[in-house]
């Protein structure tokens, strides 16, 4: 009887171990299963932050070539003036800033090629100019950095003329352009070719680093400047607008 008395309390002193092993092997299984899930977790999510991709550098540059079209925009015009717009061209480079996955600032220096149609009445004559265009786009992006995204931005630009036939680069003042028809001889304004303003653009970049993509600019700055004569006033104001459109490359 005594046997059977020891042997029942060595079996009952051996359970409690017994079950808090099984509970210490149990919860040291539920922590080594949550440290792996969470360590997947981790993976998974920093893959979706960058949509398992690889993203450029954070500064890139390339190459830019575009065709345009452009003319004045003319407000409260004292006499029949009119713009109409012809085709240019532009070549230039950029430098790209990636901030984040989504956004970028990009400076741009294009060389420019501009013409329009500009008259008063029935006096018209062609006029261009060569400069060059620096402006700095702040740029929203969407879509796979590998595989193809859309870009859209806007932001301020300068304008620099190197050679024209506006305000004296090339003829005398376009004296024989802008006259009143009524005095074949009186010169009433000269143009300033220098201006700033803003623009923005919208393109889409290929896997290799071809993109497309199309520009507005506007200018801020009245190149009008009136030339007085006896007494006379005018509310007239001229800003250069252009529309673009072209390739680009950018090396990665």
């Amino acid at each position: 009887m005594k046997k059977i008395i020891t042997l029942f309390a060595l079996m009952m002193a051996m359970v409690p171990n017994a079950i808090s092993q099984s509970v210490s092997e149990a919860a040291n299984s539920k922590l080594q299963i949550t440290k792996e899930a969470i360590k997947q977790w981790d993976i998974e999510q920093l893959l979706d932050s960058l949509d398992q991709e690889k993203l450029p550098k954070a500064v890139t540059g390339g190459l830019i070539m575009n065709a345009n079209i452009s003319n004045f925009i003319i407000t409260n015009p004292s006499y029949n003036v009119s713009s109409y717009m012809k085709v240019g061209g532009e070549l230039g480079g950029f430098i790209d800033f990636r901030v984040t996955k989504h956004f970028a600032i990009q400076g741009r220096a294009m060389i420019t090629a501009e013409q329009n149609q500009f008259g008063i009445g029935d006096t018209k004559q062609r006029l261009w100019s060569f400069g060059i265009d620096i402006p700095v786009y702040f740029l929203g992006r969407f879509g796979n950095m590998e595989k193809g995204y859309l870009q859209f931005g806007a932001g301020p630009f300068t304008h620099f003329t190197f050679a024209s036939n506006i305000a004296g680069k090339y003829s005398n003042n376009l004296a024989e352009v802008f006259v009143n028809p009524d005095e074949p001889y009186a010169k009433l304004y000269v143009l300033h070719d220098n201006h700033f303003g803003i623009t923005a653009t919208i393109g889409y970049e290929f896997p290799l680093g071809i993109q497309i993509n199309a520009n507005y600019l506007v200018s801020l700055s009245d190149i009008f400047n009136y030339y007085k004569q006896e007494g006379r006033e005018t509310t007239e104001a001229i800003y250069p607008q252009r529309i673009s459109i072209g390739i680009a490359y950018r090396w990665k």
